[in-house]
């Protein structure tokens, strides 16, 4: 697993546990020890303003329009409708 989902359900853990002691039912903490990992840096870009106005001109359903930057289709082997 990516280090976002592991740190994702960590922090879910922590809070049931939170939860769970203001309530009386556990005493300790199980997640004492495990520390977060370290997420890789966001290497996404923003779309430039030609991709942008592409994109609109697309005959396509708003919602293909408005997906960021994720230009796949349902069918692993049909091209994609999206501009570059």
């Amino acid at each position: 697993m990516d280090a976002d989902t592991v740190n994702r359900e960590l922090s879910i853990a922590r809070k049931a546990i939170s939860w769970w002691q203001r309530q009386g039912w556990i005493v300790g903490d199980p997640t004492i020890g495990i520390e977060r990992r370290p997420a890789p840096p966001d290497r996404t870009k923003a779309l430039a303003e030609n991709q942008i106005a592409a994109r609109w001109r697309l005959d396509v359903a708003l919602r293909e329009k408005r997906r960021s930057g994720r230009c796949s289709t349902s069918r692993p082997r049909e091209p994609t409708r999206c501009c570059a």
